[in-house]
């Protein structure tokens, strides 16, 4: 992660005051102009670096247990349930599919907070170069790479979780400029900001560079151009965008290829991914989380012992995880052992399913709970923390998805068992009912990718993306209605909740916004 440098932190907030009186009661601008801040070299590296920052802290969270990484992208679906020992009320609210506006997580500002810095880069970073002789066109068009992909990821963000929304391309900079905007439609945003900024990005991007992986590159860009063609069912873009993707090149210098299983990191360094992502031949953007400059990266999804407020849900646990723990397995599977500690408790059927190692290193096939070493680190949770953005099996998954959508099966199918092969299970077979059909496929590749990418922020994406939402997300609620002792069992309820609603606060700092439909406003 780019350090939070003192210098850094005062052009952020200089361009935060700048920004947020759209959604929230702030001054809108300060009385030094944003322009006055980007001067030199140092100014352009210190104004990207900031942008940077706080789309991290956005992702990572300001304090424990914020991860919005989760909240938005495993937390709403049948990952995860809520701990009951230590739920909150936000936390009931989305287990139980019954978040209000007033849920701390249906807050967008921050992600508005990163697109008025993107777009302050985007205006003034060019006109930089008649200022500082060090500031070279490639200097100019490294910065804005940065921050239009930026711009688009966080729309790209808003467009998933709240659907409509307004639009800010430009620094708000004067207050006769009215501050509050309407809604625009999803499928505009998509077309003409999401797409159209990472297609700007591609276009301004040197190629077959090394990816630098925690900032966005050109991998992370044709990753996010395939996901976002996706999101629109738009399968002959999407596998454009992810052939683009296998051109480009990994942190390791050579290029993804995508041909085959030996692309992928390998089954025996599987944990590199998420604890080396520099050294993994596998990784195409990741968030950087370091202890040393930023203290504690209190994810839920961790291995801290502290009164976590998610746990894994139990019916994924039973199916999945818990056989793992077993002196007989179930199969092969390399990842359970991986992902979850199956051991922490003697009893592995009362295990609190709280503790993920997928992010620290572990054993690659454990026997017992975790070593007393092991605990003193994790326990004190000094260790970096690598939030994966996108990675190769993310992609080849998507991918095979595309295929299977453009009625190619049998690429479909080979790109689903590249996944398998290096988890080492059975491959399927094009006869076998699980991927025979077109629609066995989708669901046949929909539970891999719950399997390979759990607690990376993809699974509700996932089931909104596919429409599968109220097919898989009913009976999960059901039980879970049930396990609370309900008698109504309405299972996942009005389907227009898909959406998050508008936080409260910024309904009311913006009169012209309408909240979401199926939230009584």
């Amino acid at each position: 992660m780019i350090k939070l440098l003192k210098y850094t932190c005062i052009i952020m907030l200089f361009l935060t005051m700048g920004s947020c009186k759209k959604f929230l009661d702030e001054k809108p601008v300060s009385q030094v102009k944003i322009s006055d801040f980007y001067k030199s070299k140092f100014d352009i590296d210190a104004a990207t670096a900031g942008m940077h920052s706080s789309f991290q802290q956005t992702m990572v969270g300001e304090g424990q247990y914020l991860d919005r990484y989760h909240y938005w992208g495993d937390f709403r679906s049948d990952n995860f349930d809520r701990f009951l020992s230590y739920t909150t009320t936000h936390v009931t609210e989305i287990a139980m599919n019954a978040i209000t506006p007033d849920n701390a997580f249906a807050d967008w500002s921050r992600l508005y907070t990163v697109i008025a810095r993107a777009n302050s880069n985007i205006k003034y970073i060019p006109g930089v170069m008649a200022l500082d002789q060090n500031v070279t066109q490639a200097v100019v068009n490294a910065n804005l790479v940065q921050s239009y992909a930026m711009r688009a990821m966080c729309y790209f963000y808003i467009v998933r979780v709240w659907g409509d929304a307004p639009i800010w391309l430009e620094p708000y900079e004067d207050v006769q400029v009215d501050a509050e905007r309407p809604r625009e439609s999803a499928a505009k945003i998509l077309d003409e900001i999401v797409i159209k900024d990472l297609t700007t990005a591609y276009n301004l991007a040197v190629k077959n560079q090394t990816a630098t992986v925690y900032t966005i590159n050109e991998g992370a860009i044709c990753a996010t151009l395939a996901d976002a063609y996706m999101w629109k069912k738009d399968y002959a873009n999407a596998i454009i965008w992810i052939k683009n993707l296998f051109k480009a090149r990994s942190p390791k210098g050579v290029a993804y290829t995508g041909t085959s299983e030996v692309n992928l990191e390998p089954t025996a360094t599987w944990k590199n991914i998420f604890t080396s992502p520099t050294t993994s031949s596998e990784t195409i953007w990741s968030l950087h989380w370091d202890f040393v400059a930023n203290g504690c990266a209190c994810n839920v999804i961790s291995f801290t012992a502290n009164n976590k407020t998610f746990q894994v849900d139990p019916l994924l646990y039973t199916k999945y995880f818990f056989p793992h723990s077993q002196t007989v397995r179930p199969n092969t599977d390399i990842r359970p052992k991986q992902t979850l500690d199956l051991y922490t408790v003697a009893n592995p059927a009362n295990n609190n399913r709280d503790r993920f190692v997928k992010w620290y290193a572990s054993p690659i096939n454990p026997t017992a709970a975790t070593s007393a070493a092991e605990l003193a680190q994790f326990y004190t949770q000094q260790a970096p923390v690598y939030l994966t953005m996108y990675r190769l099996s993310d992609m080849y998954l998507l991918y095979a998805e595309a295929l299977n959508g453009s009625d190619d099966l049998p690429n479909a199918l080979k790109y689903l068992n590249f996944i398998r092969k290096r988890a080492t299970l059975p491959e399927y077979l094009i006869t076998d009912p699980k991927v025979s059909t077109k629609a066995a496929m989708e669901n046949a590749i929909l539970e891999e990718r719950q399997y390979e990418l759990i607690g990376e922020g993809k699974r509700w994406f996932d089931l909104v993306r596919t429409g599968k939402v109220k097919e898989i997300m009913d009976p999960v609620l059901r039980d879970r209605q049930t396990r609370n002792g309900n008698t109504d069992l309405t299972g996942f309820g009005d389907i227009r909740r898909t959406l998050w609603p508008i936080s409260r606060a910024v309904m009311n700092s913006n009169k012209k916004l309408i909240q979401n439909p199926g939230y009584g406003e």
